[in-house]
Protein backbone atom coordinates (compact mmCIF):
# COMPACT_ATOMS: atom_id res chain seq x y z
CA UNK A 1 0.00 0.00 0.00
CA UNK A 2 2.73 2.43 0.73
CA UNK A 3 4.66 1.80 -2.50
CA UNK A 4 1.81 2.97 -4.72
CA UNK A 5 1.35 6.28 -2.45
CA UNK A 6 4.84 7.09 -3.06
CA UNK A 7 4.88 6.39 -6.45
CA UNK A 8 2.13 8.60 -6.75
CA UNK A 9 3.80 11.74 -4.54
CA UNK A 10 6.45 11.24 -6.84
CA UNK A 11 4.55 11.74 -9.81
CA UNK A 12 2.34 14.66 -8.33
CA UNK A 13 5.70 16.18 -7.60
CA UNK A 14 7.12 15.64 -11.12
CA UNK A 15 3.49 16.89 -12.72
CA UNK A 16 3.82 20.36 -10.23
CA UNK A 17 7.41 20.70 -11.76
CA UNK A 18 6.58 20.56 -14.94
CA UNK A 19 3.46 23.00 -14.83
CA UNK A 20 5.96 25.10 -13.10
CA UNK A 21 8.36 25.01 -16.08
CA UNK A 22 5.67 25.66 -18.49
CA UNK A 23 4.26 28.46 -16.30
CA UNK A 24 7.98 29.45 -16.47
CA UNK A 25 8.30 29.35 -20.18
CA UNK A 26 5.47 31.47 -20.83
CA UNK A 27 6.80 34.43 -19.23
CA UNK A 28 10.77 34.95 -20.62
CA UNK A 29 11.16 37.39 -18.41
CA UNK A 30 10.31 35.54 -15.25
CA UNK A 31 11.95 32.60 -17.13
CA UNK A 32 15.29 34.73 -17.15
CA UNK A 33 14.84 36.26 -13.85
CA UNK A 34 14.43 32.23 -12.54
CA UNK A 35 17.78 31.13 -14.02
CA UNK A 36 19.65 34.06 -13.17
CA UNK A 37 19.14 33.54 -9.33
CA UNK A 38 19.53 29.90 -9.42
CA UNK A 39 22.97 30.25 -11.41
CA UNK A 40 23.78 33.17 -9.09
CA UNK A 41 23.00 31.05 -5.99
CA UNK A 42 24.96 27.98 -7.96
CA UNK A 43 28.12 29.94 -8.28
CA UNK A 44 28.05 31.88 -4.62
CA UNK A 45 27.62 28.28 -3.39
CA UNK A 46 30.58 27.24 -5.87
CA UNK A 47 32.40 29.99 -4.61
CA UNK A 48 31.62 29.75 -1.27
CA UNK A 49 32.67 26.23 -0.68
CA UNK A 50 35.68 26.47 -2.83
CA UNK A 51 36.40 29.65 -0.19
CA UNK A 52 35.96 27.21 2.21
CA UNK A 53 38.29 24.93 1.24
CA UNK A 54 41.12 27.27 0.19
CA UNK A 55 40.73 28.53 3.73
CA UNK A 56 40.98 24.85 5.05
CA UNK A 57 44.14 23.90 3.47
CA UNK A 58 45.60 27.65 3.72
CA UNK A 59 45.00 26.84 7.16
CA UNK A 60 46.67 23.58 7.12
CA UNK A 61 49.86 24.86 5.39
CA UNK A 62 49.87 27.49 7.71
CA UNK A 63 50.07 25.25 10.32
CA UNK A 64 52.53 22.70 8.23
CA UNK A 65 54.62 25.65 7.76
CA UNK A 66 54.62 26.46 11.42
CA UNK A 67 55.56 22.68 12.24
CA UNK A 68 58.32 22.51 9.98
CA UNK A 69 59.73 25.85 11.30
CA UNK A 70 59.50 24.68 14.82
CA UNK A 71 61.43 21.31 13.85
CA UNK A 72 63.84 23.51 11.69
CA UNK A 73 64.23 25.59 15.23
CA UNK A 74 64.33 22.88 17.41
CA UNK A 75 66.87 20.70 15.24
CA UNK A 76 69.24 23.92 15.05
CA UNK A 77 68.94 24.41 19.16
CA UNK A 78 69.82 20.65 19.35
CA UNK A 79 72.81 20.99 16.92
CA UNK A 80 73.89 23.96 19.39
CA UNK A 81 73.19 22.25 22.58
CA UNK A 82 75.31 19.56 20.93
CA UNK A 83 78.20 21.58 20.01
CA UNK A 84 77.97 23.44 23.18
CA UNK A 85 78.27 20.23 25.09
CA UNK A 86 80.99 19.32 22.63
CA UNK A 87 83.23 22.44 23.94
CA UNK A 88 82.64 22.06 27.15
CA UNK A 89 83.79 18.09 27.53
CA UNK A 90 86.85 19.33 24.89
CA UNK A 91 87.73 22.35 27.06
CA UNK A 92 87.41 19.73 30.34
CA UNK A 93 89.70 17.72 28.85
CA UNK A 94 91.64 20.25 27.91
CA UNK A 95 91.97 21.17 31.67
CA UNK A 96 92.09 17.34 33.01
CA UNK A 97 95.36 17.39 30.58
CA UNK A 98 96.71 20.42 31.41
CA UNK A 99 96.47 19.73 35.29
CA UNK A 100 99.38 17.90 35.38
CA UNK A 101 101.47 20.39 33.26
CA UNK A 102 99.87 23.45 35.05
CA UNK A 103 100.81 21.69 38.34
CA UNK A 104 104.52 21.05 37.48
CA UNK A 105 104.93 24.75 36.22
CA UNK A 106 103.56 26.30 39.52
CA UNK A 107 106.29 24.09 41.70
CA UNK A 108 108.42 24.38 38.98
CA UNK A 109 107.83 28.54 39.38
CA UNK A 110 107.27 28.54 43.01
CA UNK A 111 110.74 26.44 43.20
CA UNK A 112 112.56 29.56 40.74
CA UNK A 113 110.77 32.41 42.96
CA UNK A 114 112.74 30.45 46.11
CA UNK A 115 116.22 30.62 44.92
CA UNK A 116 115.89 34.13 43.92
CA UNK A 117 114.61 35.12 47.05
CA UNK A 118 116.93 32.87 48.91
CA UNK A 119 120.19 34.87 46.60
CA UNK A 120 119.16 38.06 46.97
CA UNK A 121 118.85 37.64 50.89
CA UNK A 122 122.65 35.91 50.63
CA UNK A 123 123.67 39.23 48.93
CA UNK A 124 122.14 41.23 51.30
CA UNK A 125 124.23 39.17 53.97
CA UNK A 126 127.58 39.72 51.91
CA UNK A 127 126.92 43.32 51.33
CA UNK A 128 126.11 43.91 54.88
CA UNK A 129 129.25 42.12 55.86
CA UNK A 130 131.30 43.82 53.19
CA UNK A 131 129.60 46.78 55.17
CA UNK A 132 130.65 45.78 58.69
CA UNK A 133 134.50 45.51 57.09
CA UNK A 134 134.84 48.65 56.13
CA UNK A 135 133.41 50.10 59.17
CA UNK A 136 135.45 47.50 61.28
CA UNK A 137 138.73 49.01 58.76
CA UNK A 138 137.65 52.37 59.83
CA UNK A 139 137.71 52.06 63.26
CA UNK A 140 140.92 50.42 63.65
CA UNK A 141 142.44 53.32 61.04
CA UNK A 142 140.41 55.92 63.82
CA UNK A 143 142.43 54.01 66.67
CA UNK A 144 145.77 53.94 65.42
CA UNK A 145 145.64 57.56 64.32
CA UNK A 146 144.28 58.07 67.91
CA UNK A 147 147.35 56.57 68.98
CA UNK A 148 145.54 53.85 70.45
CA UNK A 149 147.25 50.80 69.01
CA UNK A 150 150.46 50.47 67.07
CA UNK A 151 150.99 50.64 63.32
CA UNK A 152 151.79 46.93 63.48
CA UNK A 153 148.81 45.74 65.36
CA UNK A 154 146.47 47.90 63.03
CA UNK A 155 148.03 46.72 59.90
CA UNK A 156 147.85 43.02 60.99
CA UNK A 157 144.31 43.92 62.36
CA UNK A 158 143.42 45.09 58.92
CA UNK A 159 144.92 41.90 57.19
CA UNK A 160 142.89 39.80 59.12
CA UNK A 161 139.46 41.57 58.61
CA UNK A 162 139.65 41.82 54.97
CA UNK A 163 141.29 38.76 54.90
CA UNK A 164 138.21 37.25 56.67
CA UNK A 165 135.64 39.30 54.49
CA UNK A 166 137.62 38.01 50.86
CA UNK A 167 137.08 34.49 52.39
CA UNK A 168 133.53 34.74 53.05
CA UNK A 169 132.87 36.57 49.33
CA UNK A 170 135.03 33.89 47.92
CA UNK A 171 133.30 31.42 49.59
CA UNK A 172 129.84 32.35 49.15
CA UNK A 173 130.65 32.76 45.36
CA UNK A 174 132.41 29.40 44.49
CA UNK A 175 129.38 27.60 46.84
CA UNK A 176 126.55 29.10 45.11
CA UNK A 177 128.36 29.24 41.74
CA UNK A 178 129.85 25.17 41.95
CA UNK A 179 128.70 23.40 44.79
CA UNK A 180 125.00 24.64 45.32
CA UNK A 181 122.02 22.97 43.49
CA UNK A 182 120.56 25.40 40.64
CA UNK A 183 117.21 24.06 41.28
CA UNK A 184 116.84 24.08 45.03
CA UNK A 185 118.61 26.17 47.22
CA UNK A 186 119.04 24.27 50.18
CA UNK A 187 120.67 21.53 48.43
CA UNK A 188 124.24 20.66 46.79
CA UNK A 189 125.09 18.83 43.97
CA UNK A 190 127.69 15.99 43.78
CA UNK A 191 129.50 14.90 41.32
CA UNK A 192 128.44 11.98 39.82
CA UNK A 193 130.38 8.43 39.29
CA UNK A 194 132.03 8.72 35.89
CA UNK A 195 130.46 5.07 34.19
CA UNK A 196 133.13 2.46 33.69
CA UNK A 197 134.53 2.11 30.29
CA UNK A 198 133.66 -1.16 27.92
CA UNK A 199 137.27 -1.16 27.36
CA UNK A 200 137.94 -2.00 31.22
CA UNK A 201 135.75 -4.61 31.24
CA UNK A 202 137.53 -8.54 30.67
CA UNK A 203 136.59 -10.02 27.00
CA UNK A 204 133.93 -12.94 26.58
CA UNK A 205 136.14 -15.93 26.57
CA UNK A 206 135.17 -17.57 23.19
CA UNK A 207 133.08 -21.14 23.52
CA UNK A 208 135.56 -24.17 23.17
CA UNK A 209 135.73 -25.98 19.66
CA UNK A 210 134.07 -28.96 19.15
CA UNK A 211 136.10 -32.40 20.06
CA UNK A 212 135.67 -34.63 16.74
CA UNK A 213 136.74 -37.91 18.09
CA UNK A 214 139.04 -40.55 16.15
CA UNK A 215 139.37 -43.55 14.97
CA UNK A 216 143.13 -44.71 14.18
CA UNK A 217 141.90 -48.55 14.01
CA UNK A 218 138.81 -48.44 12.63
CA UNK A 219 135.67 -45.70 11.98
CA UNK A 220 133.59 -43.60 13.39
CA UNK A 221 129.74 -44.80 13.85
CA UNK A 222 127.96 -42.11 13.49
CA UNK A 223 124.86 -43.41 14.85
CA UNK A 224 126.33 -44.95 17.94
CA UNK A 225 129.41 -42.42 18.18
CA UNK A 226 131.65 -45.26 18.70
CA UNK A 227 134.66 -46.50 16.76
CA UNK A 228 134.19 -49.48 14.85
CA UNK A 229 136.91 -51.90 14.39
CA UNK A 230 137.88 -52.72 10.44
CA UNK A 231 138.08 -56.50 9.82
CA UNK A 232 139.27 -56.79 6.14
CA UNK A 233 141.76 -54.29 5.00
CA UNK A 234 141.22 -54.41 1.20
CA UNK A 235 137.60 -53.25 1.88
CA UNK A 236 136.59 -49.93 2.23
CA UNK A 237 134.16 -48.88 5.07
CA UNK A 238 131.00 -47.48 4.53
CA UNK A 239 130.52 -43.98 5.26
CA UNK A 240 127.07 -41.86 5.50
CA UNK A 241 125.90 -40.24 2.29
CA UNK A 242 127.85 -37.44 1.29
CA UNK A 243 131.29 -38.35 3.11
CA UNK A 244 134.30 -40.16 2.15
CA UNK A 245 136.32 -42.58 4.05
CA UNK A 246 140.67 -41.26 4.58
CA UNK A 247 142.72 -43.51 5.42
CA UNK A 248 145.57 -41.03 7.41
CA UNK A 249 142.51 -39.53 9.39
CA UNK A 250 141.08 -43.02 10.41
CA UNK A 251 137.48 -41.73 9.53
CA UNK A 252 134.82 -40.57 7.40
CA UNK A 253 135.14 -36.92 6.61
Amino acid sequence: MALPISKDIVDLQDIEKIQFLTALQADPAKYANYVGEKVNRIMSETVDTKRASFVKVSSDMARMLDMDHNSIASLERTNELINTENTIIAEQENQLNSKTSNNDLTRRQVEINNWYFENKRETLFVLQFVLLVVLSVVVVLYLTHAGWLTQDAADFTIGFILIVGAGTWMYRWYYTSRIRDARYWNKRSFVANKPVSGSTCPPEPEPPAPIIPTCPSGILDPISGKCVSITTASVDPICPSGKNYSIAAGSCI
